[in-house]
C-alpha cells in the first residue's frame, strides 16, 4: 500500500545541516510517508550521512546522480514518489513537528483545494523571525502570485493528482526560478489554501543557492512569464495587468543587482525609463547617481542585505 505522503528531498554536499533537517523528518508527528532522497552528486559526507538514516529502517528511496542541478533533481524526486500528496524541503531547512499532520487535514477536509501553504521561520545563526505578518492570499491566486510570489517550497503540499496533469515537472533550465514555474502552471487551475501559522524554518546561511543565483532572478522570471504566456494563449489579455507589473518589477530588480555590484551607471541607465513609475522606482534612481556607499548604508539599515 502506498503512502499517503512523498517527502522530496534534493541535496548537493549537505553535510553541514543535512542530520539536522532529517531530525525533523522523523519527528513528524505524521508518521505515513515515505522519503525520497536525490544526491545530485554530492563530495562530501552526504551519502554516508544518508546511509546512517537508511539504517535505522525508514522508508526511504534514495538515488545518486552525477550532478545534474536541482530542477532535475527535484524531477528525479517527483518520479520516484508514489504518494497522493508531495511535500518539498530542503537540504538546510527544517520542519515544526506537526507540519505534514497539519497540511494532510487540510488537503482531507477540503477536495477541491490542490495546494497549501504557510507562514514560516527565517533563521539567521540561531536567531529566528516569523517571515510575514500579514495574511498571505488564498483560493485563486494565480493573478496575485503572478507579481508578488511569497511561497517558500519548504512549507508546500501539493495533490500529486495535480502535478501530473501537467505537461512536465520542474523545468532544468531554471536554477532559481524552478518552483516558481512548476507552482504557477499547477495554480493556474488549482485553489490554494494558505495555514497562517509557521510550519517550518528556513535557514539563510551564505552558503545557500538563492545567494549565490539571485543574479539570474530576473531573467529566470522573465524565461517562465514567456513559458506562460506559449501555454496559456490568453494569458496576456487575461492577466495584462499583472504581468505588466510583474515586468516593471524586474527591471527594478536588475537596476538593484547593479546597485549592489557598484555599477551606477547600468543601474541608472536600467532604471531612467521607469524612474517616474512610483517613489520607489525614483529613490532607486536618485541613489544611482549618488557614492554607492550611500545605498549600502540604506540596504543594510532596511535588512534587506542579507550578510
Amino acid at each position: 500500500m502506498n503512502p499517503k505522503v512523498s517527502i522530496n528531498l534534493c541535496c548537493y554536499n549537505s553535510e553541514k545541516y543535512l542530520r539536522e533537517t532529517l531530525d525533523s523528518i522523523v519527528g513528524q508527528t505524521y508518521k505515513d510517508w515515505e522519503l525520497i532522497i536525490i544526491n545530485d552528486g554530492s563530495s562530501d559526507a552526504t551519502a554516508d550521512i544518508i546511509g546512517e538514516y537508511k539504517g535505522k529502517g525508514l522508508p526511504l528511496v534514495y538515488h545518486h546522480q552525477e550532478n545534474k542541478g536541482l530542477g532535475y533533481s527535484r524531477t528525479e524526486a517527483l518520479k520516484r514518489s508514489h504518494g497522493e500528496y508531495i511535500a518539498f524541503i530542503d537540504h538546510d531547512d527544517l520542519w515544526l513537528p506537526d507540519k505534514l499532520a497539519s497540511q494532510v487535514n487540510v488537503l482531507e477536509d477540503h477536495p477541491e483545494v490542490d495546494f497549501v501553504y504557510s507562514n514560516y521561520f527565517a533563521m539567521k545563526g540561531t536567531r529566528k523571525t516569523l517571515a510575514t505578518r500579514k495574511r498571505l492570499p488564498q483560493g485563486d491566486v494565480f493573478e496575485r502570485f503572478l507579481c508578488h510570489y511569497p511561497v517558500a517550497i519548504l512549507t508546500v503540499m501539493v495533490r500529486k493528482k495535480a502535478i501530473d496533469r501537467l505537461d512536465d515537472f520542474f523545468d532544468i533550465n531554471l536554477a532559481l526560478a524552478e518552483e516558481y514555474d512548476l507552482f504557477m502552471r499547477l495554480l493556474y487551475r488549482s485553489q490554494a489554501i494558505y495555514l497562517d501559522k509557521p510550519t517550518a524554518v528556513y535557514r539563510l546561511h551564505a552558503g545557500m543557492n538563492s545567494f549565490k543565483s539571485m543574479g539570474k532572478w530576473p531573467d529566470e522570471i522573465a524565461y517562465v512569464l514567456k513559458k506562460l504566456g506559449s501555454l496559456y494563449p490568453n494569458l496576456e489579455h487575461d492577466y495584462a495587468s499583472a504581468i505588466s507589473s510583474c515586468k516593471l518589477e524586474m527591471e527594478y530588480a536588475r537596476a538593484k543587482m547593479f546597485m549592489e555590484q557598484g555599477d551606477l551607471r547600468s543601474a541608472r541607465r536600467q532604471i531612467k525609463p521607469y524612474k517616474f513609475i512610483t517613489l520607489k522606482y525614483f529613490i532607486l534612481y536618485l541613489f544611482s547617481h549618488l557614492p554607492v556607499k550611500f545605498w549600502n548604508l540604506v540596504y543594510l539599515y532596511l535588512g534587506k542585505s542579507p550578510f
